[in-house]
């Protein structure tokens, strides 16, 4: 159980008095949680890239069996495997039916059917086993090898409708903690929760105040105006039970 979290805000948001807020909590304190869960762990799309250059999850999860896939061999994989394919052929390869724990972070966005992919992932999962993923909300195009999608919670719901969420939160740019919306106290992730996105998370210009924006200044280009609404770089990210 996941607990010292940090008040970041609260507020009246009704005449009955409901107060919505925002808490945090730092991500080191998620990934020692993280430790707890049982092996053997499945890491789908494992290869060292810009994003997770090291073998992180192989120290969260030490002393337990990780197998990491991904479609392109390199470091920290150990199988090549397309997710997206029939799930038959990484059975055969690793002799693992099922897994007590699947790692997929920044993933979906890259496949072009997620809904076939999460079929797969349920599949892949033990009864009573927990999924950690994440998916970016906001994010600029990043292809690896292309860039499809992005997901909010209640996106993630309608993808992986046999499990149940026991943990949801967003994280920042840096992985430095992991957010959460409140409702009286009580974290939510509801579209009414949700549609606060705009008024925590996104800065709003008038267009006579826009920043100057001092990283193009001195290029040879056309400067394009910041938009009026700006958000920064968001993660929607779940640990999930299979039923």
């Amino acid at each position: 159980m996941l607990e010292n979290f940090e008040t970041v805000g609260e507020w009246e948001s009704d005449a009955e008095g409901n107060k919505v807020g925002l808490r945090r909590i730092d991500m080191e304190s998620v990934m020692r949680h993280f430790t707890t869960f049982d092996g053997p762990v499945l890491h789908i799309g494992s290869k060292a890239a810009d994003l997770d250059t090291t073998t992180r999850w192989r120290r969260v999860f030490a002393g337990k069996q990780v197998i990491g896939i991904d479609i392109e061999d390199g470091d920290n994989v150990d199988y090549v495997f397309d997710i997206t394919k029939n799930i038959s052929g990484l059975r055969k390869k690793t002799g693992i039916k099922q897994y007590s724990t699947i790692v997929a972070y920044h993933l979906l966005e890259h496949v072009t059917n997620p809904f076939e992919v999460a079929a797969n992932i349920e599949k892949l999962l033990k009864p009573g086993g927990r999924l950690i993923l994440s998916v970016p909300w906001v994010q600029a195009f990043h292809a690896y090898p292309d860039d499809f999608w992005r997901i909010s919670f209640s996106g993630l719901r309608q993808l992986f409708k046999n499990l149940d969420f026991e943990f949801e939160f967003y994280a920042d740019g840096h992985e430095g903690y992991a957010y959460q919306l409140t409702r009286n106290g009580i974290p939510e992730h509801s579209p009414r929760m949700c549609d606060l996105e705009g008024r925590l998370f996104q800065l709003r210009f008038e267009m006579g105040d826009m920043p100057e924006q001092k990283m193009i200044k001195k290029l040879d280009v056309n400067k394009i105006q910041i938009s009026k609404p700006f958000c920064q770089y968001m993660a929607c990210s779940i640990v999930a039970v299979k039923r």
